[in-house]
């Protein structure tokens, strides 16, 4: 085929594309007479237009109504578009916005974090903005990728935090004032304690030479007996707070040494089975056949620690037994105490180790500040142990914990005798009562806490009839150790 035979129907074929264009209404006309040009309808056109228009004017809407700072950046941190929320709120002008980078916007010191953002490191962050007039803004920044004018570009939305952050600021400096105070409290408490100790120190120090004054009558050594007792219930008080604030400020320190086992459990027993027998209750003490000569541990701390369990074990007990054994396995040894008293209920379980906790049923409550668990707890988490309790509701309670590597030594010694304490009246029930009226005087003077009056009164009467003086002896043996709440409950039982 010639060569003009293929120019020609190239040019046919044109043509017939051009005319297929016209008549779907995409071509205006055919200009040109040597070639075939191809051109869009002006309609078709100006429909395009009008519709990018309208979605660019629909996006920066949208833009501009947003809350949010919203800036388009090009990879470098230049930024190219903002919207208006970015003005109002930073205060500068459109101009000063396109001639500034993202991080002109911050501190020098704040530059490696914006540069992890514009690296692709990090993608939120929260940061601190500089308005033009030096103020800050609080914000959280979020970064993505997209594209703008066929450009790589950062889209960064950012959220002002400023009302969240001036909460949280408030917050830290209500929780400082808080600590401040509360360490202040626990520093004053502390000092306050031991002012008190030193001048009831020289009390119980007079009474005990009082006491042992062969002039004074029988009703003045009861009287000072009294005041010893209401001393040394006062100063037990006192060093359970200076414990608790010494614990509260962190300043409590272990102090491990070589202590001697037999003789600390021989005083804990002695001092136990006086309590025992004042409550009429058996006092049962239970050690292997050789025991270790020497341990090492803090004596003060283990000495307060089984007196304060043992103390409440026979202070909950008002009939039956506590029984007090050592264990020993290897480098650890166990100490348990389990008792025949009140129990605690389940619900109760966990609440007892707080600081000023104490058992919610009325019957139940006894003397004291509730401190005796709490810092028994928290003695024996500083010698990396710590306390176990099983309770049943009025059957009883046990208390054991463990001391792990505290026998150092492989000498052992076979236990000493020890004291310990059998009731003769092996139930309250066998107790004859005197008649209700009597009852109800020497309850009238436990009411108003009158120490006083109770023994004056059972001293005048304790020899009217025999067969109450088990009853009258047992009073007055409570009201001699300040027991206000034993006698309460006692007498209480009895009118039931």
């Amino acid at each position: 085929m010639s060569t003009d035979c293929i120019e020609l129907q190239k040019k046919l074929e044109k043509l017939e594309a051009i005319l297929s264009a016209l008549h779907q209404g995409e071509l205006d006309a055919i200009v040109r007479s040597d070639d075939v040009a191809l051109i869009r309808n002006e309609q078709t056109v100006r429909n395009t237009e009008y519709a990018l228009k309208e979605s660019q004017n629909n996006f920066q809407l949208l833009f501009d109504t947003l809350d949010d700072l919203l800036f388009i950046m090009d990879t470098k941190g230049n930024i190219k578009h903002f919207n208006i929320a970015v003005q109002e709120n930073l205060g500068y002008t459109p101009q000063e916005l396109k001639s500034m980078n993202f991080l002109d916007l911050h501190k020098k010191e704040a530059h490696p974090e914006i540069n992890k953002l514009l690296n692709g490191q990090s993608h939120l962050i929260q940061n601190v903005l500089i308005k033009k007039n030096n103020d800050i803004l609080y914000a959280e920044t979020r970064f993505s990728k997209g594209a703008w004018s066929r450009q790589p570009v950062w889209f960064a939305i950012v959220r002002d935090i400023s009302i969240r952050k001036q909460a949280e600021f408030e917050m830290q400096a209500a929780r400082k004032a808080a600590e401040e105070a509360n360490k202040a409290k626990t520093e004053f408490f502390a000092n306050i304690t031991h002012e008190l100790r030193t001048p009831l120190n020289g009390i119980l120090g007079y009474s005990q030479i009082l006491i042992n004054n062969l002039k004074l009558s029988d009703h003045q050594k009861n009287a000072v007996s009294v005041i010893r007792s209401s001393g040394e219930y006062l100063l037990n008080l006192i060093n359970e707070l200076l414990d608790f604030s010494t614990i509260e400020a962190q300043k409590m320190k272990i102090y491990i040494e070589e202590v001697q086992l037999m003789p600390l459990i021989k005083h804990i027993c002695e001092v136990c089975t006086i309590q025992a027998k004042q409550k009429n209750i058996d006092f049962n003490v239970e050690l292997p056949e050789k025991m270790p000569e020497i341990i090492n541990t803090d004596e003060k701390r283990l000495q307060q620690i089984l007196l304060n369990l043992l103390g409440n074990a026979i202070k909950y007990t008002d009939q039956g037994s506590v029984h007090f054994s050592v264990q020993f396995v290897d480098h650890t040894i166990r100490f348990s105490i389990e008792d025949t008293g009140c129990g605690i209920p389940i619900s109760q379980l966990h609440y007892i180790f707080k600081a000023f906790s104490r058992i919610k049923d009325k019957k139940q409550q006894k003397e004291g500040a509730g401190l005796g668990l709490y810092i028994s707890q928290k003695l024996l988490n500083m010698m990396n142990s710590d306390l176990e309790i099983k309770s049943t509701e009025g059957k009883g309670t046990k208390v054991w914990f463990v001391l792990d590597n505290v026998i150092r030594s492989k000498k052992t010694i076979k236990p000493t005798a020890l004291p310990s304490y059998k009731q003769k009246l092996k139930s309250a029930k066998t107790i004859t009562y005197p008649p209700r009226h009597m009852r109800n005087t020497i309850l009238d003077f436990t009411m108003s806490g009158d120490i006083k009056g109770i023994i004056d009164w059972i001293d005048q009467h304790i020899n009217d009839d025999p067969s109450y003086q088990s009853f009258f002896q047992t009073i007055k043996d409570m009201a001699a150790s300040y027991k206000i709440t034993d006698i309460q409950q006692m007498i209480e039982r009895s009118l039931d």
